[in-house]
């Protein structure tokens, strides 16, 4: 039979685990949007066409998925037991 306590100290720890991956298709969206609103706002005020809406959205791209590697990264591996401090 299983431990309740232990069952919950492992739901608690997946929970905090999952965390950064749960938060990070808002910080993703709101961080993409705000580049493509920077870029449309250069773009009126510099006359270009989309150069910048463009740019904006590489960044974003870039700086969210470099995020969500970085994320996945630090993850605990399954099958190995994090060193208690």
């Amino acid at each position: 039979m299983s431990d309740p306590k232990k069952i919950h100290k492992s739901v608690g720890e997946t929970t905090s685990q999952l965390g950064p991956i749960l938060t990070w298709g808002w910080q993703f969206a709101l961080t993409l949007g705000a580049l493509v609103w920077i870029g449309h706002w250069l773009d009126e005020k510099f006359e270009t066409k989309i150069l910048f809406v463009l740019i904006g959205i590489f960044m974003g791209l870039f700086g969210g998925f470099y995020r969500l590697f970085r994320i996945v990264a630090e993850l605990p591996k399954p099958g190995k037991k994090e060193k208690q401090s």
